[in-house]
């Protein structure tokens, strides 16, 4: 099944991609993102190439691998957002109803936000999704990456939707990494770049 990863901004352009491929390279070997990607597209496919250097997979470590997602720009209303952000509820069934064989009813209940949540939803005008597979390693990890550094550079707010967690542009990064990396892939990494990797305890 597939999750996404929502960002919730004001503002991307084509100019931030250098960027975003450089701070991805301060935590994984990313070679290259696809050149045809542009955040101008309503929708696109963005293409990662990179090498697995965990000893989790040693045996890939010398390869070269490719991600890829599928991503959605659009224009964000938080009113018709509260509309479509509702969940799918099979309704308990009597014992008539299972004696009779009835079909189970199905409702929608809007799933809740917090205050805090809606009050900086307010401040957005577009939406960016990523698409990808939780239960592909590559994918998760490498999404979960790049989605916290773009909510990071576009000052926004994100929503994993697979865990049902939100971050903000403050501690996206620090969040994801400290999820990501155990104690011992993180000492592994500081002894080779200089990175953030807190613990923030604060989300939305």
């Amino acid at each position: 099944m597939s999750a996404r990863i929502n960002i919730y901004i004001n503002s991307l352009t084509d100019n931030l991609i250098p960027e975003i491929v450089e701070r991805l390279n301060q935590h994984e070997k990313v070679l290259s993102l696809e050149q045809s990607f542009t955040f101008k597209n309503p929708r696109s496919i963005l293409s990662l190439e990179f090498r697995w250097t965990k000893p989790s997979i040693e045996i890939l470590n010398t390869s070269i691998l490719k991600a890829q997602f599928s991503t959605s720009f659009k224009p964000f209303e938080l009113a018709e957002f509260k509309k479509k952000n509702v969940r799918q509820k099979a309704v308990k069934q009597s014992y008539i109803d299972k004696l009779l064989k009835r079909k189970k009813k199905k409702v929608y209940k809007p799933i809740k936000i917090s205050a805090q949540v809606e009050s900086q939803l307010k401040a957005f005008k577009k939406v960016f999704s990523i698409k990808y597979y939780p239960g592909n390693l590559f994918e998760h990890h490498l999404a979960t990456l790049l989605g916290s550094i773009i909510t990071e550079m576009g000052k926004g707010i994100c929503h994993f939707t697979n865990d049902d967690i939100w971050y903000t542009d403050k501690n996206a990064v620090a969040e994801c990494m400290a999820n990501l990396y155990s104690l011992e892939d993180l000492s592994t990494v500081e002894d080779e770049k200089t990175i953030s990797v807190n613990r923030v305890k604060v989300r939305i």
